[in-house]
């Protein structure tokens, strides 16, 4: 006789009961060491963080895979991002216009409640401080820096009777009037063929970053009208009446030629200028040394790396934060890329000392790291570019178009006080 097969009956809650054990099953199979990679994303630009440091990240945290993104329009694709809070990365790279980033503060986090503030006595004081959003949280930890220094060349100081040694120019050109006397004597050594500044505007900025005191205090009050811009907007003044600026804007073929050829004997510019004036002037080597800057020590540029309020996991975005940025990875990225320290420790590390051909054999980076000790803690805003632009606007009508000193300050004003009210 036969016999039909018994059907069984299997209830919902059965299938999902038997589902439920055979996932445990298969994760007690499977080991402690099966648990998903934490995800992280991050954004920077090209010659921002060395590539190879960001390929270690995943052997140095085993449970993270680092997505890093090299982007080429940065800014606005990261502004775009933030404003619509559409695909913001867990990790984002800041410029030194940081200060732009103030007013989306509150996108990113307080890296003090990741336990920042263990770490700060590892970085300079006043880059630091540049990272500290108005409403007080860090937003941002260290990259690089940007020291300046007095670039000059060594023979046609010597043709002008000038100091040629780092240490004696440095020891005599401790001040702007005293750089500016030595401009009127090159003028007249070279029968005004040489010039000692590019140009003014160059002599208001680096003048104007000496001073802790620039274009805002921490209360965001507009303080451009005090002494320490009066003072750098009449060195600029008395340069351009003494007729020894070349009038050459930066980044310009003209500038290229200027310090190619002689016409310009010497600038202040950031140690990232080192670079900048060797591609410019090939046929020069051997021709500059370097000093300390005439005035005070000063910074232009460096950035940053933040973690985002996108981010899933904060902790570990920090934790990838901290190594790419400390003391041996900084030391790392100098050597590949020329990125200039922020860690205090690294400055010092025989890794940073060696001699430039280009610098007569100088080993010009005990310049750059005693001014990087030496700097002032400053602030900046979001709208410090806009009033250092105005200045700048001014100065350039006074060189190239002969504008009165007064009136181009009155009109500096008139046209800050215009984008502030903004």
């Amino acid at each position: 006789m036969n016999r039909s097969p018994r059907k069984v009956a299997i209830s919902t809650a059965s299938i999902v009961c038997l589902l439920s054990l055979f996932a445990v099953m298969l994760s007690a199979c499977a080991g402690p060491g099966s648990n998903p990679k934490i995800q992280l994303t991050l954004w920077y630009w090209n010659r921002s963080i060395d590539d190879s440091l960001i390929q270690q990240v995943g052997k140095v945290f085993p449970n993270i895979d680092l997505q890093a993104e090299k982007i080429t329009d940065y800014d606005s694709k990261v502004r775009t991002s933030m404003a619509g809070h559409h695909g913001v990365p867990d990790i984002l790279g800041i410029n030194s216009n940081i200060s732009t980033y103030f007013p989306d503060e509150d996108q990113f986090v307080d890296l003090r409640t990741l336990g920042a503030d263990s770490i700060k006595s590892q970085y300079l004081d006043w880059k630091w401080n540049l990272g500290v959003a108005p409403g007080g949280k860090l937003i941002a930890l260290p990259m690089d820096t940007g020291p300046t220094a007095l670039f000059y060349r060594e023979d046609l100081f010597a043709k002008a009777g000038l100091p040629t040694d780092p240490q004696q120019v440095t020891d005599q050109l401790k001040t702007w009037d005293d750089y500016i006397q030595a401009g009127v004597k090159m003028k007249q050594a070279t029968n005004g063929k040489v010039f000692m500044f590019d140009n003014i505007n160059n002599v208001f900025s680096q003048a104007v970053g000496q001073h802790a005191l620039q274009y805002f205090d921490r209360s965001n009050k507009y303080i451009g009208t005090q002494d320490s811009v009066k003072q750098a907007w009449t060195l600029a003044n008395k340069v351009n009446q003494a007729g020894i600026s070349a009038n050459i804007s930066n980044w310009t073929t003209e500038w290229n030629a200027g310090v190619s050829n002689g016409t310009i004997a010497s600038f202040v510019g950031a140690v990232w200028m080192k670079q900048v004036l060797q591609d410019a002037a090939p046929n020069t080597k051997g021709k500059w040394r370097i000093a300390r800057n005439p005035g005070g020590d000063g910074n232009s540029g460096g950035s940053f790396l933040a973690v985002t309020k996108a981010s899933a996991h904060p902790k570990e975005a920090f934790e990838v934060v901290k190594w790419l940025e400390n003391p041996a990875n900084q030391l790392t990225a100098y050597k590949s890329l020329q990125l200039f320290p922020s860690t205090i420790s690294t400055l010092d590390q025989p890794g940073m000392s060696a001699k430039e051909d280009f610098y007569g054999g100088q080993d010009t980076n005990q310049i750059f790291s005693v001014a990087a000790k030496d700097i002032p803690r400053f602030y900046f805003n979001e709208y410090s570019d806009i009033v250092g632009g105005a200045y700048s606007d001014q100065l350039s009508l006074i060189a190239l178009q002969g504008k009165k000193s007064d009136q181009a300050w009155n009109d500096a004003q008139t046209e800050i006080q215009r984008q502030l009210l903004r």
